[in-house]
């Protein structure tokens, strides 16, 4: 197989789980937010949930995205990248204030969860 087949490859590989990530991670929240209005949920648990959506929602869509059997770690961690910044844009356009720390916390936790999920895929299939 050519470079630039693989290239393309990887490419919509990351493109692909970077946006089902995302759709995920939208989906997630609307049922937290649900379950949140029902229950009367405390504000101190919103930021933990949202985390460990953010990095189900990762590790889900890599095992989805990613179909070849090798550069899974790779993969993840650039499919984590590509999320964190989709979400990032999606939670800016809807207003929402920056914040650094914050940014690097959900780039630390999705980063684990892609290069977890990685392995796990391209090991999967052998």
């Amino acid at each position: 197989m050519s470079a630039e087949i693989k290239n393309t490859s990887c490419f919509k590989e990351v493109a692909k789980g970077s946006l089902t990530a995302a759709l995920l991670s939208v989906l997630f929240v609307m049922i937290f937010a649900l379950v949140a209005r029902i229950f009367t949920l405390s504000t101190d648990i919103v930021s933990p949930v949202n985390l460990v959506i953010k990095a189900l929602s990762v590790f889900i869509a890599v095992l989805i995205a990613v179909k070849s059997d090798s550069k899974g770690f790779l993969k993840g961690m650039l499919i984590a990248f590509g999320f964190v910044a989709v979400s990032s844009l999606i939670f800016w356009l809807l207003g929402g204030q920056f914040e650094f720390k914050n940014i690097l916390t959900d780039l630390a936790v999705a980063v684990v969860a892609g290069i977890i999920a990685g392995i796990i895929a391209v090991n999967r299939k052998k």
